[in-house]
């Protein structure tokens, strides 16, 4: 029942008829505003980072909507986004109902101006149609320079953190989608190319892979809002952390590794490989230094799973193995999304001997959480021991986290905490533990040994908390590049309209780490920085590599 009360009174103001969709949009914003008003957490710090206010940008969206009579779709789209965006928040997201959309069977990734071939679906494009190969460099994209290219794709996503804007842009060049609002090519394209160890430039064109809108504006009738609407599903007790990033991944059976939350990620095997996981869900392996250590490589693609129990049930058998075997670990954790915050707990109990303080949050709270929180205390109240919280609270609804007596006592601890400070008169609450849990405890089964984390700009929410986590710590040395910045849990708005929103997000805590500085926006700065370099790009991230052994080398002396 989030947000229920909130919106209901808004939703019966505007059920009659509209005479324009412009009048279409405006009762879409004012619900966006009511929306943010009550649950958008991080407004404080916002208001201090980037000094965005809630009422200056939905003034501006008015004036913009009121500004064009004649208001199109495309021309609603730029002014959601632009109000959603002025957050500079990577989880506000907005999805809008589009089929729209255009792709080319390749990926194209690049640093200092320089672009490559990281990514060639040969399903589509054989050597034989298309003679060029990974490495190679895409010097023009569309008869511009391809950084230029990618900058221009840069300018249609709203600023926020430069390194991570401009790696998006590289993902959406080859890959747009009207759902995420993005402008949408088709027809032909000519790259030119230049191959590794040549000077010379060889232009060659594509087709965009497209697809056209089916779905048009409706016209200037019809009821403004439905009260059938599709209420949040989240609550307060199963918060998630991932991004939705709507980019159009490689069809089975072929595997792009550039995509977010994927299996294997783009790094090559670190060494000579002397024992590979034979399970489904993690790609792991052990291989052997040039100076015959032993290491680990665990591959944590997203902290979402199909069955959480039988990815933890891997995990286990993998960090078992480890435990034994290895001298230290590197986790790969690039293009991590995020996901659940208790299988990312549950995952992270596995990798260290010592409990993990955990971050807190401020979080949004409404009638609606009191009411859920009064349930939960009725419920965890009548625990008494193990089997009866395993009775009430099975790991399954947990997304694995183990469950036991005591996690039941932290939980209605949580319960009890929501409900004094709604009774405090807060609606952003004090700092607290996300379901009370202040520390992971040791699993059975958990890895002591060093540990060697990667991360980089395409690491979101739950791909923000894992290393914070860790590196708060003191647990593991983080490699890479700073991550996203998205730091708190979120929760998904949908309500029938006729301006084509399919959805909105609203972060509704703000996490503080050990520090007390947040998360959102100024992510993980790595212990260890790297940057990809031109030759990481031509010569399968021979340079990185290297780095990431020096780094291993120096946690096993």
């Amino acid at each position: 029942m989030k947000f229920l009360a909130a919106i209901l009174p808004l939703l019966m103001a505007v059920t009659a008829v509209a005479s324009t969709f412009n009048d279409d949009v405006l009762g879409e914003l004012a619900l966006m505003k009511s929306v943010y008003h009550a649950e958008y957490a991080p407004a404080e710090w916002k208001k201090q980072f980037a000094n965005y206010d809630l009422e200056t940008e939905y003034a501006k969206a008015m004036a913009a909507v009121q500004a064009n009579p004649h208001l199109t779709v495309k021309d609603s789209r730029e002014i959601f986004k632009n109000f959603i965006y002025a957050m500079k928040d990577y989880h506000t997201s907005i999805s809008f109902v589009s089929t729209e959309k255009a792709s080319l069977p390749l990926t194209i990734r690049g640093t200092l101006d320089h672009y490559y071939l990281v990514f060639i679906d040969r399903t589509k494009l054989t050597e034989a149609a298309f003679p060029f190969q990974v490495g190679d460099e895409v010097v023009t994209f569309g008869g511009v320079a391809t950084a230029d290219a990618v900058n221009s794709v840069q300018a249609e996503i709203p600023a926020n953190v430069p390194g991570t804007d401009h790696a998006l842009a590289e993902m959406y060049l080859t890959s747009r989608t009207g759902s995420h609002g993005l402008n949408v090519p088709q027809g032909p394209i000519t790259l030119g190319i230049r191959r590794v160890g040549s000077q010379d430039i060889q232009n060659y064109q594509l087709i965009w892979n497209y697809t056209p809108e089916k779905i048009h504006s409706r016209g200037d009738l019809g009821s403004l809002y439905s009260l059938d609407m599709t209420l949040p599903s989240m609550s307060l007790f199963h918060p998630r952390m991932d991004v939705k990033l709507d980019v159009d991944a490689a069809p089975a059976p072929v595997t792009n590794p550039y995509t977010l939350g994927g299996r294997e990620s783009f790094i090559p095997a670190l060494g000579n490989v002397v024992w590979k996981n034979d399970g489904t869900i993690f790609s792991a392996y052990i291989y052997k230094t040039a100076d015959g250590k032993e290491i680990g490589y665990l591959r944590i693609p997203q902290y979402e799973a199909d069955d959480y129990m039988a990815a933890l049930t891997e995990f286990q058998t993998i960090v078992t193995t480890f435990e034994g075997r290895t001298q230290a670990l590197v986790i790969d954790q690039v293009n991590n999304p995020g996901g659940s915050v208790f299988y990312l707990y549950a995952l992270a109990s596995m990798l260290a001997k010592q409990p993990l303080a955990t971050p807190r949050h401020r979080m949004s709270i409404t009638q609606a959480d009191v009411s859920d929180a009064l349930t939960q205390i009725d419920g965890l109240s009548a625990i008494q021991n193990d089997a009866d919280a395993q009775k009430v609270m099975s790991p399954k609804d947990n997304d694995g986290y183990p469950v036991s007596y005591e996690f039941a006592q932290f939980s209605l601890n949580y319960a009890r905490f929501v409900v004094s400070e709604w009774n405090a008169g807060r609606k952003l609450t004090n700092p607290y533990w996300i379901g009370g849990v202040d520390h992971i405890n040791p699993a059975a089964s958990h890895y002591t040994k060093p540990i060697l984390l990667l991360t980089n700009h395409l690491d979101f929410s739950g791909g923000d908390f894992f290393p914070a986590i860790m590196q708060d710590n003191q647990r593991v040395t983080i490699m890479g590049t700073r991550t996203a910045g998205a730091g708190g849990y979120v929760n998904d708005i949908s309500v029938q309209n006729n301006v084509g929103v399919n959805a909105f997000r609203c972060t509704e805590s703000i996490a503080e780490r050990v520090s007390q500085n947040p998360i959102e926006n100024l992510g993980i700065t790595p212990d260890v920085n790297y940057e990809l370099t031109p030759n990481d790009f031509q010569h399968n991230y021979v340079d990185y590599v290297n780095a990431i052994n020096t780094e291993v080398g120096v946690l096993t002396k």
